[in-house]
């Protein structure tokens, strides 16, 4: 590092949830005049800068005493004029390169060898400031070490004046006068994935994270309006909990139906003596406990398109829903957890944070690290295979479409009976006789004999299929969009060879989602709705499923009735 670069440096902390910690935010103050290099008295910008494993994250605040020029909101050259600014990376030598990037007060943005794509920026605009809130994947920086060549610029159109955090003498582009960021490691109660709250029910949830160092660890959490907390330890098991862990998991229970709660994260390390930190607040609802109108949203089959999933949680369906439904094959394979955490799960979480049931596929079995589904979001017992209740509806959820290994036919064999004597023990329940709907949730689902699933029939035969006892099944893997309904033949598909296939004969509709698309399950009084999406967002299908079942006849009357988008 020579001595130019020097004069100006930061440490960039590890906070993989932006917000989390943020007493632990480095903030860039102190910025320079460009003319001069010196020092400017009135402080007028702020950075805070901070890192999660893939993301560097600055969030600006320009105070404007004067007035704010926005310039063109366009992007491209457009985002130079007016007051904007200006961050630059880079590392001089032989392997010497930069990225420059700009966000104007306008909502404009311009890149130098970075698509406009690639990394995000929001603009907010008040009266006397705008402040800008920037994401830039680390992947775009040839990073070749711990630390970085870095600066950032504020233009002050209104004020001819041109600050700078680091002072490069006669042009930007003086690469080898850069300040520089240097990369912290994560302390040990750092939150590096998470919190996520899965497997809702009416009165318990599923809680867990990651942190970058084992320690024990527990939730604090309250119903909102309460003012002190309950605690609820992760990890426990003979009398004490687990403190050799970085994946750490809670089950609250005896929670209130429908009732929202919050929660926050605490870190302990009780032989160290170390203060134990805590994360900020959280927040979820429980499932209600009767009757009422709600709307789920389900996807299924994303296999690590991320892209698609944010698409899809950026939507009216995700905004109004109540909890999600990730049914099945949300990774490609699954080697260990880290790809849960990349093809879906801290995407998910930076965009969306309401609670989620999340059933196996059968690409969750292929790799040596398929136990890492059941590490994340399997309750104590360990099974996949689970039931709960929403607003009258009771749901069922099946593991019967893993890839198992052929060498253990015993094993799979074994886990299946188990789960048939559960489902006969389920079905003969108070709460699932009392329900108003009864759904099953299956990543393979009864389309067709003739693609397969009979695995799942086997499950289900003899119990779920007598006339009356489900209303409706729900499933993917197909890679399409299918549904079936009761007393018919056809399959109505968006694929030429499942609409070719005949239909289970079954008494309840079946719909199979399609291949980075998604449904919307709501209910609306006595009828549940099923809303399916394309791909590209576009509405294919709408059907409804009426109480207490009827025959085909009665059923396809009702859908004609409804209409059939």
């Amino acid at each position: 590092m020579n001595e130019g670069s020097s004069r100006q440096r930061a440490f960039v902390p590890l906070i993989p949830i932006p917000g989390m910690i943020s007493e632990r935010e480095t903030v860039l103050s102190g910025f320079l005049d460009y003319a001069d290099g010196k020092s400017v008295e009135e402080s007028l910008t702020d950075v805070k800068i901070f890192r999660s494993e893939t993301y560097l994250f600055l969030n600006v605040l320009a105070r404007e005493p004067l007035h704010i020029v926005t310039g063109s909101p366009g992007d491209g050259y457009a985002a130079l004029e007016g007051d904007h600014l200006e961050i630059f990376f880079g590392e001089s030598g032989d392997d010497g390169w930069y990225r420059h990037f700009v966000v104007s007060a306008g909502g404009g943005r311009f890149s130098e060898f970075a698509e406009l794509s690639e990394w995000d920026a929001e603009v907010v605009l008040s009266p006397d400031r705008w402040s800008a809130e920037i994401r830039i994947p680390l992947s775009l920086l040839p990073l070749k070490g711990e630390s970085v060549g870095f600066n950032i610029a504020r233009q002050r159109s209104a004020a001819k004046q041109l600050l700078v955090w680091a002072h490069t003498g006669s042009a930007f582009h003086n690469i080898d006068r850069l300040g520089r960021l240097y990369f912290l490691p994560p302390e040990p109660e750092c939150v590096t994935h998470g919190p996520w709250v899965c497997q809702p029910g009416c009165t318990s949830v599923e809680i867990g994270w990651e942190t970058a160092g084992a320690c024990a660890a527990m939730v604090e959490y309250r119903r909102k309006g309460e003012s002190g907390f309950r605690k609820a330890y992760a990890d426990p098991v003979s009398g004490t909990i687990r403190r050799d862990r970085t994946l750490h998991r809670a089950r609250l229970e005896d929670l209130t139906p429908g009732c929202g709660y919050e929660f926050r994260l605490k870190m302990l390390f009780p032989e160290s003596g170390k203060e134990s930190p805590v994360t900020d607040i959280f927040s979820f609802c429980t499932n209600a406990g009767t009757a009422r109108d709600f709307s789920l949203l389900i996807v299924s089959d994303l296999h690590c398109r991320t892209d698609e999933l944010l698409r899809i949680l950026r939507g009216k369906e995700a905004e109004k829903a109540d909890f999600g439904i990730l049914l099945g094959d949300m990774v490609t394979a699954s080697p260990g957890r880290r790809i849960y955490y990349d093809g879906f799960l801290d995407g998910m979480l930076r965009e969306w944070r309401k609670p989620f049931v999340i059933t196996t596929g059968n690409h969750e079995f292929r790799g040596c690290g398929a136990g890492a589904w059941f590490d994340l979001f399997a309750g104590a017992d360990g099974k996949g295979y689970f039931a709960f209740s929403h607003g009258g509806v009771f749901f069922i959820v099946l593991d019967v479409s893993g890839d198992y290994n052929p060498a253990l036919p015993e094993l799979e064999k074994a886990y299946r009976s188990r789960q048939r004597e559960w489902l006969r023990t389920v079905a003969a329940s108070g709460e699932f006789l009392r329900a108003d709907f009864r759904v099953v949730l299956s990543h393979e689902a009864l389309i067709s004999p003739e693609l397969g699933s009979h695995a799942v029939f086997e499950m289900i035969d003899g119990i779920l299929t007598g006339a009356g006892v489900i209303d409706l099944m729900i499933g993917g893997h197909e890679h399409c969009y299918a549904r079936s309904m009761p007393g018919k033949k056809e399959i109505f598909s968006n694929s030429p060879k499942s609409g070719r296939c005949s239909a289970w004969e079954l008494p309840f509709p079946v719909v199979l989602n399609d291949y980075g698309a998604h449904l919307e399950l709501s209910r609306k009084g006595d009828i549940l709705f099923v809303k399916a999406f394309d791909s590209a967002g576009e509405n294919v299908d709408f059907f409804p499923v009426p109480r207490n079942g009827l025959d085909g006849n009665e059923f396809q009357e009702r859908i004609d009735n409804e209409g059939v988008v």
